[in-house]
């Protein structure tokens, strides 16, 4: 990571300080019932921390970092969205630069602020 790129510190629900990446380390966050896993990459391996926390209470560092709201389980780093296609059934999806990365869900209504972001 760059040394002059500003972290992000995640907090738990009880505002204990728990995790500090860098944003363009982050791929991607997915909601888990009561926790949020943040996908992120280390030595280009994939990695995830755990975080008792909601994707409600993390949105705003998230979004003023660039990293977007694109399903309601999913938020998103676009600068590692390798292409965005649509699946047979329809379901706009989200390829990312990491081989063993799934592909990420885009609802219709996040498509133009992550194809912005994009660019």
């Amino acid at each position: 990571y760059e040394n002059n790129e500003k972290r992000l510190r995640f907090h738990d629900d009880k505002h204990s300080l728990k995790f500090i990446v860098a944003p363009s380390n982050i791929l991607y966050i997915a909601a888990d019932v009561n926790y949020v896993k943040i996908y992120y990459t280390e030595s280009g391996s994939i990695r995830n921390y755990v975080l008792r926390n909601s994707m409600k209470s993390i949105e705003d560092i998230c979004t003023a970092n660039g990293i977007l709201r694109c399903h309601r389980s999913y938020y998103i780093n676009p600068s590692h969205i390798r292409i965005l296609r649509k699946d047979k059934e329809g379901i706009m999806l989200a390829e990312l630069d990491m081989n063993d990365a799934p592909h990420i869900p885009v609802k219709k209504r996040y498509y133009d602020s992550i194809v912005d972001a994009m660019v």
